[in-house]
Formats: structure tokens, sequence, C-alpha cells
């Protein structure tokens, strides 16, 4: 019973999505339609990263206002937020800041606590990720380009 109502809460939820999105057209901030040039022309972004010593994990990026969240997925079990300040159409670098995060025991246990994207050209970008854990940062650069077909 609780799996059947499970399903069609989500089935309501997704087709509420599709309904509002269908409905209005909801304004973009301007540095998420920047970003939007890197993966899709959608109202969220899904970048999925996976090295050879982590499982996959997934970023989900929306615009909120003038500014651009993120939710990180992350191979260790947490998820933490993020967000950017206001940022402009001509943006390159996005420096998102901690907002929160979920499924974390204590604030000391490991999450990404901020992340820079840097657009470098067309087909390149980059990604900063400051890890926080015992009140200590670790700093991992990653570099990206676009597959193409």
């Amino acid at each position: 019973m609780k799996m059947t109502l499970a399903k069609l809460g989500l089935a309501i939820l997704v087709a509420g999505m599709f309904a509002a999105n269908a409905g209005s057209e909801t304004k973009a901030a301007n540095g998420f339609e920047r970003l939007k040039v890197l993966v899709s022309n959608n109202t969220a972004l899904e970048e999925t990263f996976q090295t050879a010593q982590d499982n996959q994990m997934v970023t989900l990026y929306t615009a909120d206002g003038n500014r651009v969240a993120l939710t990180h997925y992350c191979s260790i079990g947490n998820q933490p937020h993020m967000e950017t300040p206001a940022v402009g159409a001509d943006a390159n670098e996005f420096a998102f800041g901690f907002v929160s995060v979920t499924n974390l025991a204590s604030s000391d246990d490991m999450h990404m606590h901020e992340m820079t994207l840097k657009i470098e050209d067309a087909d390149h970008f980059s990604e900063k990720w400051t890890m926080h854990m015992n009140g200590r940062e670790q700093v991992e650069t990653f570099h990206f380009s676009r597959k193409k077909a």
C-alpha cells in the first residue's frame, strides 16, 4: 500500500511539473542561460560525473532568480545544495557557496562546501571542488571537454 501511494505521489508530482512547464514559462536567470550552452536548453541541467576512483555522481543546476543553484548527489552519500550570487549573461565563472546539505550526520563529515565552475571556451570548462572535513579543506580541480558525436 505504501509503495502504491509513493508511486501515485511521484506520478502526480511529475504530471504537475509538466503541467506547470506547459502553462507558463519562467524567466531563467541570465547566468543560468550562460550555463545552458554547456549542456541543454531546458529548465534544469544534469551533469553526470564519474572518475576511476568514485562511483557516479550527479549535479543538477537550476535557475533561482538571477542566481544559479545546484544540488550535488555525491558518491559519498550526501547532497550539498549551493548557490551563486547574482550572475550575468556574460559570466564565465560561477562561484557556488554552501547553503545546506542533506544526509550528513555531522558538519564535520566530508562534504562539498564550495564549487567554482569556469567556462573556458565553447567546448571546455573546469570545476574546482572544495571539500570540508573536520574543519579542513581539500581542493581538487576537474577539467571537462564536450563529447563530440
